[in-house]
């Protein structure tokens, strides 16, 4: 901050110098200026003074050469005298052909000058005529012109100029004032856009990071400590999508408004991302003031948004670092910062994560995993297994759900929980879903046998891949490549991804079923209003979440049994996932449940490993989910 108030100091003092710089060579252009017209003034009126001076001194010649011729010195006189009334006339003398002056007239005691001076121009204008008659010279006749007059004049002029020049550099201090003004206004206003967010007038990003430095700065001369705290607001594109930007925006400027109190002068809040902001706390007594300051904006950020007329919800995670504890420089302040954040996102969302030393080898975990998975994709060593799906009545085996599996060359297996989210954040999700895509649907085609009750596959679809315009395209695709029906192939879609963009989702899935394929929305029950969306949407199936069968035959009786109804309402079909022991099985079936999956009845397998066992099932005519199934693996 005080280095921001020096560079505006600097640039004021710099302004006020450029100011008094143009005022001085405005000055001297004016004063050049005025040398010049006053040279060429002076110059021109001499000029006409000395054309004035040959004129008279020739016609006075021409009216002497009787006087002279004569010796009348009399006539010569009254001649010479005719001048008086000439203006700037100071003399006239006669000289005769030795060269012998004759006879002169002067005003205000001026007499004939014998010899001139170099300077003598300044002072009058001297001009001699020849006195002629029938061609012969008899003498000559000496004028001369006072420059008085001519001075008075340049005085006059001199004045007027001075006179304009003051008004003109008035006139130009004036403009140069307001000019500096509107610099000095339209600079402050660029610093102000350049350094503050136009939605929360916070510091942005730049200014944040600035104060940042500044802080590590300070601390580092004094041996303090500071606190940066990264926030990231949960689900805030939900509100975007849901609500409308102006919606967003207005909770921003609430939540800023809630930072802001929160720190109450201890820090600096700023807005470095789209729904990310910073707070900076320049001086802490230790880690334990830094966490209960953190706790603070999580607790107030629990609290209802009046937004709009309707209440909004904004938790926050947030990434903790403080310095020079865990960075010793602002780059690993805020990288260290920003991989707590990630922490806290990763772990539940709504919750502080300090930094700690071993986030750092999860992050570089993760970035291996993604250099791994690109090449594993590109390699072909991924794997689609595939779990079986049964029908609870009659247990026979009526689908079998894609799983994407990695095995890697050096760590083994790695669980999908692990390179999954992995994938999305990257961005590596869609090409993976294609590719999964793809390789379901080819492979179902192999299941189909002709005079046996048909096979269907489900493949999960990601919110990433959801967002792609052309997914739609690449499932026909898919469809047209392998030759599978449309109706055997099944897309799983989370709640979480639906309520993303509920409107896009809902022509997606229109379009989807447009196409004979069948929908279904995974682990329902999960999420926090499909409920109220679930008469709109077009799908065909609900699967009941793996937690809600944990406790089945006992605790989760009422829930499971309200979805099945609630899916039997809307005429929909139900599978539950996570099938572990016969008495769930029972249970489901008593229940009115649809269809089942799980390790009691399935692990998931191979492509080649579920082909054979489907053909001896098909052998026997007696294929039924088993607890064995899973060594077959």
């Amino acid at each position: 901050m005080v280095n921001r108030r020096r560079r505006k100091a600097d640039r004021l003092t710099l302004t006020s110098m450029l100011g008094a710089g143009q005022l001085m060579a405005a000055v001297a252009a004016l004063a050049v200026a005025g040398v010049v017209l006053l040279v060429y003034q002076v110059l021109s009126l001499h000029q006409a003074l000395n054309s004035e001076t040959r004129v008279q001194a020739a016609i006075v010649a021409d009216n002497l050469a009787a006087p002279l011729m004569f010796r009348d010195r009399d006539a010569a006189a009254d001649a010479l005298r005719a001048l008086r009334s000439a203006p700037y006339f100071r003399w006239v003398a006669i000289y005769d052909q030795q060269g012998l002056l004759f006879e002169y007239y002067g005003v205000n005691g001026h007499v004939p000058v014998a010899e001139r001076h170099a300077l003598d121009w300044l002072h009058s204008a001297q001009e001699t005529a020849p006195i002629e008659y029938r061609g012969k010279v008899l003498g000559k006749v000496v004028l001369a012109h006072g420059t008085r007059g001519i001075r008075e004049a340049m005085a006059h002029y001199l004045g007027l100029v001075i006179l304009a020049s003051l008004g003109a550099l008035l006139l130009a201090q004036l403009l140069a004032r307001r000019t500096r003004a509107r610099v000095v206004a339209a600079e402050r206003e660029l610093d102000y856009l350049a350094h503050t967010d136009q939605v929360t007038a916070l510091p942005n990003r730049r200014a944040s990071y600035g104060l940042l430095e500044e802080a590590i700065a300070e601390r580092g001369a004094d041996g303090g400590r500071l606190a940066l705290l990264l926030i990231d607001l949960d689900n805030f594109k939900v509100v975007n999508d849901t609500a409308g930007h102006s919606a967003g925006d207005d909770l921003l400027r609430q939540v800023a408004g809630v930072l802001g109190a929160v720190v109450d002068g201890s820090g600096t809040v700023g807005r470095i991302g789209g729904d990310e902001f910073a707070i900076v706390v320049p001086a802490v007594a230790g880690r334990a003031e830094a966490r209960a300051l953190a706790e603070k904006v999580t607790e107030a950020l629990r609290s209802p948004f009046q937004v709009g007329g309707s209440e909004m919800f904004a938790t926050a995670s947030v990434g903790m670092c403080m310095y020079p504890d865990d960075a010793v420089s602002m780059g690993e302040l805020v990288s260290r910062a920003d991989t707590a954040l990630y922490h806290a996102k990763q772990t539940g969302r709504n919750r502080l994560a300090e930094f700690l030393p071993a986030m750092t080898l999860q992050t570089q975990r993760r970035v291996q995993l993604e250099r791994d998975l690109r090449r594993a994709l590109d390699h072909g060593e991924l794997a689609v297994h595939y779990q079986p799906q049964f029908e609870c009545a009659s247990e026979r085996m009526v689908g079998a759900e894609a799983l994407l599996r990695w095995h890697h060359a050096e760590h083994g297996f790695i669980s999908p929980a692990e390179f999954i989210p992995v994938a999305e954040d990257s961005g590596l999700i869609v090409a993976l879903g294609r590719w999964v895509l793809e390789r379901a649907c080819a492979d179902a085609v192999t299941w189909q046998c002709p005079g046996a009750a048909p096979v269907s596959v489900a493949v999960n679809v990601s919110a990433r891949q959801l967002r792609e315009r052309g997914f739609l395209d690449e499932v026909v695709a898919a469809l047209r490549a392998s030759g599978l029906p449309a109706a055997l192939l099944e897309l799983e879609l989370t709640e979480s991804v639906l309520m993303e963009d509920v409107q896009a989702a809902v022509q997606f899935m229109r379009d989807a079923r447009a196409l004979g394929v069948r929908l279904s929305i995974d682990d329902f029950g999960t999420g926090y209003s499909s409920l109220a969306y679930l008469q709109s949407f077009p799908i065909n199936q609900l699967k009941i979440d793996r937690s809600f069968l944990q406790s089945l035959p006992g605790e989760g009786s009422t829930i499971v049994s309200a979805v099945i109804s609630l899916a039997q309402d809307f005429q929909l079909t139900v599978v539950a996932e996570g099938v572990e022991n016969r008495e769930q099985l029972e249970w489901l079936q008593r229940a009115g449940c649809t269809y089942a999956q799980g390790y009691l009845l399935g692990r998931p397998m191979p492509a080649a490993v579920l082909l054979e066992v489907m053909a001896e099932g098909r052998k026997s005519r007696t294929y039924r989910g088993t607890a064995d199934a899973p060594h077959r693996v």
